[in-house]
């Protein structure tokens, strides 16, 4: 920078950032280096560094110093500072430095002042030196002056009187008087030196002699330096005779093993020489010389020459045997031995060859010739049998038995076989050791190669299929057992391996040959594989009675399709061949089961991040005019794919006309994760019954639609609407959005879709909100009439379980903290203010005030936990700490946590995000530091009390960080998602099959293979006689059976499978002959089919009794599950008979088609794989009356209940996280209202609505917010919203009851008035809006739809069309007061 124009240049090492800074802030120190104020070190060259100074000043003083010494984490710099860009490395002893001085005249009406810049180490001196300083007086004296020494500001300054002459006090004589004080300074500084020792030593020594220090020299120590002062010579001889007292050190780099071969010459020959001079040992690799120079240079020269002496030896060895010596210790055996045994020292090194070394030649000839001698290889090769299993192995038994005897107490040899591929089977034996045990074990295997092999030899048989029953052929040709061994081989040919001794093989092998050629053999074949199935069970004694009185072997062959049997299916109508059609296991599918019906195999998903970065097959995005960066979205997609998106889009918009509502298709590009991409031309939003929402719901089902049509599996959409360009209020473009999803899945079948994706971005201000609002609708949609409509929906927020040390579950949830219900919570707080929105408050205000009392009066120290009452929080304890923005003691406090919980026996704990709200830390470093806490806490001490931990997050950020960071720090552990909802594919009741159905699509069975016995005998006439006798023993079991049409109604689908099923495993025949079943076989087969046929019909009769049965029941009860998405879902009819007369012992299916076990004691269901459990309940329906699946059940009596929802329930937290939106205080308790007479009000208008507006419109039914007071309170529950009280509060919008869109206008005090304990109430009712208009203060009923039907009036009137705030009703019953919340 320009305003540091004032260098100084010094040489250093490289230096670091962290460095650099350390040398600037030691110039910035005046008191340090002299500087002041400067710029950043800048490198100018190799190792030269430059330093600007602002003032010149600041330079001077720097320079005058000119050594300087800094301490860094790596040791002492030092440095030496120059005016030009090439310093000089200082010597260890710096040669004396005259004192710099610098005046500055300071002229006044009453006299003369001088400044002198002095090195304040002269300074000093004459500070300390009255003899010198009483000189500089005297001087200074005769001139009519007087100085004044000013350490701080390292300077002396001079003053004196000068009276005034002919020129006035400053002309000439003001110049005579600052050249006589000039002089007397000059000659100060010629008179003195300040001597600065920078080397270590010499400065120790300096500072440890005493005697040094004299009345005219004076030593100061300062920080990593000594300075001497005093007069010139007295000091340059002073520091002359320091000088000669330092030691000579010498550093001599070696390698271990030369030192050894020369330390016992080298070390006498300096004692002989060189007595005064010591050899020290540094490192490993280091040897130092410490003494007077000249004796010291003298033994480095000895050193030099007897490492130069050393000779080297290579010895060629093969690498298997260097191997042995290296892992055996015969290399470090030989090292001991070789360094004191032979004449002179040997060193061993092993490399490519083993290198020896000594000083003399003589002792690398001994040391060779050892080793060749005494270490050997030898490689011995294995012929014939001995080279193969059994005999190799006996050949490795024997050897390696030998081998341990040898190395029982030291490794002497080695042993290993090496197989050869090529040519023939061969294997080599190597023994490698010493040579005395190699030559033990030569011998051991010659001897058994001599007189112990054995043989083997291959016989082939006549016909290979004669190897699956050779044991059988041999029993059947009366071969007796000897010495050979017989072993049939089917790899890799069918064969026999005959082995034993050489003699006895080649015997056997001839009589073997010629028995087999001698042999009779023939083939039977039977229809169908039922023979051989009646043969292998209940006729296999029959068989075997056949083959002992004939003398024969049967035995049964895999059978061939069949020339005689027609093996395509038949048309009743059309006995002629028809096309095969698909088995009954696959039509089944085309029916439902009884009381419920087909689920839509999609799967909906909610995903945070970012629409560009999905992967599905279809991307869904927004356009305005034609124009693909109109929005948002487009922009962002455009940034990603480039100008391949864009000039594919502009290809395709150029050859189409876009009207609102169309879908503009285009090709996904390379950059893209998608293979198409769906852009809907937009309107701005324009109302809710203006164009845009009706060209968004167009274009959103257009979009599924193509997705069906184009074999598409699956599409993620965005939530169109919200963002800055087509400004819809956010409600209704989820509205907008979920409603054409739930449309979808309720209407036509989903074909090849199976998965919906609604992408949001987790950034945004409304992300949460956004969140909440769309998986709230999702939810509500999954059903529609008690029946599922999608398989499952699952979202990137769902709760993670993890399983720690100890089996503790470590579980993540998004959600309230305020809503659970562990046994303990902890709370964090800074201990100063409770009334800040965050954790603290929400916690404290359902707690109470006694909790924050004792919470105001605790004194907590940094690190402790403070475990207070719980008050009205539904727990045993709440745990109170602070993080301090501090990773570290956040850690701490997790795990002392978890040591509390252990302590006061709680199986349970709560934990927020500490510090990561209103603590401002970075979420993932909060995650990894509680997540280290719950490793050291469940790892290091078992834990008897504590079984599962709650992470509660309130944030979408802050959870996706834990979860983030929980996969990495978790990888290894057993991670688990909250289960979700997954319809498996139960068997379904199938409907019977009538007179009128096309039975054409039930295959004709017909058996296509044949039962083939081949027949081996010792003669043509007991082959023939053994044929004869088993086919007749087949046909006598044989018969056949025919069933009318007649016989068949009533039988369903899943009853044909299984006589289809029956059919082919007992091999029999099946034909449909016009209408009529006939089925052939075996006698107890064809009798099994006849009697399940029977069986088929009587539950003909069962199942439509009980048909009628359900249909009975389901129109009185409605047996619910609670699903997982919290929603209340009715069971199928099936299901609903089953829990009432509690036939459940087998357990139950519900509309998801998903396996429950029931404990109706506990009203409870579980499933039985994963263990999950559900809630049940049973509701009664009135004659004139379904009440909602959401209520508990009522007495008949009753009409009024008023049920406390649990806070952990998800009913709760629905609303009340609707509520938190927009107020900020909170939540007491909520309470369902279940009036059934205004219930009953309600669901009439709602129809009556719903009729009159059409799909289009519809009833338009919303959940809005009703603030209230106790007063009135009673009287809303029991008899509804009463138009007649209007004006209460306001009548802006018309005489109605008003009703507002967000929680936060009806919290307001003038509308919910709070009570003496500063309570309020606030109603969430059920609002019927249907077609609204713009609201007037005079209006008492909506305004007529048009002039020319003026009886048909909007159904509500609102405060503004563009996005209302508030909705008022003109009606009673158009309004349900579904929920009140108490909230403070």
């Amino acid at each position: 920078m320009e305003e540091y124009q004032h260098p100084l240049f010094f040489e250093a090492k490289e230096l670091t950032d962290r460095e650099k800074e350390k040398v600037r802030r030691h110039f910035q120190k005046k008191r340090d280096s002299g500087g002041g104020d400067c710029g950043m070190i800048e490198k100018v060259g190799d190792n030269i560094f430059k330093i600007c100074f602002k003032e010149k000043e600041d330079q001077e003083r720097v320079l005058q110093r000119k050594f300087h010494t800094i301490s860094l984490p790596s040791g002492e710099l030092h440095l030496t500072v120059s005016r030009t860009n090439s310093p000089k490395t200082p010597k260890p002893f710096d040669q004396p430095s005259t004192s710099y001085s610098q005046t500055f005249k300071k002229e006044n009406t009453k006299g003369l002042e001088k400044i002198f810049k002095t090195d304040v180490f002269l300074l000093y001196y004459l500070r300390d030196n009255p003899k010198a300083f009483k000189v500089l007086e005297k001087q200074l004296s005769a001139i009519s002056c007087k100085v004044e020494l000013d350490f701080d500001e390292e300077e002396a300054v001079v003053r004196g009187d000068v009276e005034k002459g002919p020129g006035g006090a400053f002309g000439s004589a003001a110049e005579s008087w600052e050249l006589q004080v000039d002089k007397v300074f000059i000659g100060l500084t010629e008179s003195y030196v300040c001597y600065h020792v920078v080397d270590p030593k010499l400065g120790k020594i300096l500072l440890q002699e005493l005697s040094f220090v004299t009345d005219n020299i004076k030593v100061y120590k300062e920080d990593g330096y000594a300075v001497v002062v005093g007069e010139v010579q007295a000091v340059k001889e002073r520091i002359a005779i320091l000088e000669k007292r330092l030691p000579t050190r010498k550093e001599l780099p070696l390698e271990e093993k030369q030192f050894k071969l020369v330390e016992e010459e080298f070390s006498r020959e300096m004692c002989a020489h060189f007595p005064e001079v010591k050899i020290l040992r540094g490192n490993v690799n280091l040897i130092i010389l410490e003494g007077p120079d000249k004796e010291v240079q003298l033994g480095v020269t000895k050193f030099e020459e007897l490492l130069k002496k050393i000779k080297e030896k290579r010895v060629k060895l093969s690498t298997t045997l260097m191997t042995f010596m290296t892992s055996s210790g015969v290399i470090s055996k030989y090292q001991t031995r070789f360094q004191h045994s032979l004449r002179n020292a040997v060193a061993l090194e092993v490399g490519s060859d083993l290198l020896l070394s000594s000083l003399s030649s003589d002792a690398l000839d001994e040391a060779e010739a050892a080793v060749l001698r005494e270490l050997s290889e030898v490689t011995v090769q294995l012929q014939g049998a001995a080279a193969l299993p059994p005999d190799l192995d006996k050949v490795k038994e024997v050897l390696i038995k030998a081998k341990n005897e040898a190395n029982l107490r030291e490794r002497r040899v080695d042993v290993s076989f090496i197989s050869v591929t090529s040519g023939a089977a061969m294997t080599k034996v190597q023994l490698i050791g010493y040579s005395e045990n190699v030559n033990k074990l030569r011998e051991v295997l010659q001897d058994y190669q001599m007189n112990q092999v054995s043989t083997q030899e291959v016989l082939n048989l006549p016909n290979p299929d004669m190897i699956d029953s050779f044991d059988k052929i041999l029993g059947l040709i009366g071969m007796k057992p000897t010495e050979v061994t017989l072993k049939a081989l089917h790899f890799p040919y069918p064969c026999v391996l005959v082995s034993g001794p050489h003699c006895l093989v080649q015997e056997t092998k001839r009589g073997l040959i010629s028995t087999l050629a001698s042999l009779t053999s023939d083939t039977l074949v039977l229809d169908g594989p039922g023979a051989q199935h009646y043969f292998q069970r209940e006729g296999k004694v029959s068989k075997e009675l056949v083959e002992s009185s004939c003398h024969v072997l049967i035995t049964a062959q895999q059978g061939v399709q069949s020339r005689n049997v027609n093996t395509r299916s038949q048309s009743i109508s059309n006995p002629g061949p028809s096309s095969v059609t698909p088995p009954l296991s696959m039509s089944r599918q085309r029916f439902s089961s009884v009381g419920s019906m087909a689920v839509n195999k999609t799967n909906l998903e909610i995903k945070l991040g970012s629409l560009v970065d999905e992967q599905v097959n279809v991307l869904v995005v927004p356009i305005l005019n034609r124009k693909l960066t109109a929005t948002k979205i487009g922009k962002c997609l455009l940034s990603k794919a480039g100008n391949t998106l864009k000039s594919k889009f502009e290809s395709v918009a150029a050859n189409c006309t876009l009207c609102p509502g169309d879908v503009l298709q285009v090709d996904g590009p390379p950059s893209l994760s998608c293979s198409k991409i769906f852009f809907i031309e937009c309107l701005p939003w324009d109302g809710v019954r203006g164009q845009s929402v009706q060209a968004l719901g167009n274009g959103l089902k257009r979009c599924l639609d193509l997705c069906v049509q184009q074999g598409l599996s699956s599409v993620a959409f965005p939530v169109i609407g919200p963002g800055v360009v087509l400004k819809y209020p956010l409600r209704e473009a989820i509205q907008a959005l979920t409603e054409n999803i739930r449309q979808f899945g309720s209407s036509a079948p989903s074909g090849s879709l199976a998965t919906i994706r609604i992408v949001i971005k987790p950034d945004y201000p409304d992300s949460e909100e956004c969140y909440h609002d769309v998986y709230g609708q999702l939810s509500l949609n999954m059903n529609q009439g008690g029946q599922a409509i999608f398989r499952s929906l699952t979202t990137d927020l769902e709760e993670v379980t993890i399983t720690v040390g100890g089996g503790v579950k470590l579980q993540l949830v998004f959600g309230d903290i305020t809503n659970e219900i562990t046994d303990a919570v902890v709370n964090t707080t800074d201990f100063t203010n409770f009334s800040d929105d965050g954790v603290c408050k929400d916690i404290l205000t359902v707690a109470g005030p006694d909790v924050e009392a004792e919470l105001k009066a605790a004194k907590v120290n940094r690190g402790d936990v403070l475990v207070s009452q719980s008050g009205s929080f539904p727990c045993d304890a709440i745990l109170h700490v602070c993080g301090e923005r501090d990773a570290g003691l956040i850690e701490q406090l997790v795990c002392r946590i978890i040591d509390h919980c252990e302590t006061f026996g709680f199986e349970s704990v709560a934990i927020p995000a500490i510090c990561a709200g209103v603590g401002g830390l970075d979420p993932g470093v909060v995650a990894g530091a509680i997540f280290r806490g719950v490793k050291a806490a469940t790892s290091s001490t078992p834990l008897y009390s504590l079984t599962k931990i709650r992470l509660v997050l309130i944030k979408i950020n802050v959870f996706l960080a834990f979860k983030e960071e929980a996969m990495q720090m978790f990888a290894t552990a057993v991670i688990n998602r909250a289960p979700v909802h997954q319809f498996s594919q139960a068997p379904q009741q199938q409907p019977p099959l009538s007179m009128n159905a096309d039975l054409s699509i039930v295959r004709t069975i017909s058996t296509s293979h044949q039962s083939i016995f081949q027949f081996l005998g010792l003669s043509r006439e007991d082959v023939d006689d053994a044929m004869i006798k088993l086919n007749n023993l087949y046909e006598a079991q044989c018969s056949t059976q025919t069933l009318k049409k007649a016989e068949l109604e009533g039988i369903t689908q899943d009853d044909m499978n299984d006589l289809t099923q029956l059919v082919e495993t007992l091999g029999l025949y099946m034909q449909m002959n016009q209408g009529d079943l006939m089925v052939s076989g075996l006698k107890d087969g064809v009798g099994q089919v006849t009697q399940m046929i029977n069986a088929f019909q009587h539950d003909c009769l069962r199942r439509q009794m009980r048909v009628r049965e359900e249909e009975d029941l389901y129109g009185r009860v409605a047996w619910c599950i609670l699903g997982h998405n919290g929603n209340w879902e009715r069971f199928p009819k099936t299901a609903t008979y089953d829990l009432e007369i509690n036939d459940i012992a087998r357990g139950i299916v519900d509309a998801q088609a998903i396996q429950w076990t029931v404990d109706r004691q506990r009203m409870e269901a579980t499933r039985p794989l994963s263990g999950h459990t559900a809630k049940l309940k049973r509701l009664e329906n009135l004659p004139d009356f379904t009440p909602p699946l959401y209520w508990d059940n009522m007495a008949k009596d009753k009409n009024l209940m008023v049920v406390a929802l649990q806070p952990s329930s998800v009913e709760y937290q629905t609303v009340k996280e609707a509520f938190k939106r927009t107020v900020p205080k909170t939540v007491m308790k909520i309470e369902r209202l279940q009036n059934v007479h205004l219930r009953r009000a309600y669901e009439v208008q709602k129809k009556h609505i719903s009729d009159k507006n059409g799909q289009t419109h519809g009833a338009g039914e919303k959940l809005l917010y009703h603030g209230t007071t106790q007063d009135n309170c009673d009287s809303i529950m029991k008899t509804g919203f009463n138009r007649r009280f209007a004006g209460q509060n306001a009548t802006a919008y018309g005489l109605g009851t008003y009703f507002a869109v967000h929680a936060s206008y009806s919290a307001h005090p003038t509308y919910s008035k709070p009570a003496m304990d500063g309570t309020q109430l606030m109603f969430v009712a059920r609002v019927l809006t249907g077609i609204y208009t713009q609201g007037r203060s005079d209006m008492k009923v909506p305004p007529p739809l048009s002039d020319q039907q003026p009886h048909e009036r909007y159904d509500s009137v609102v405060d503004k069309m563009d996005n209302p705030n508030m909705y008022v009703v003109f009606h009673d019953n158009q309004a349900y007061p579904d929920y009140l919340i108490t909230f403070k």
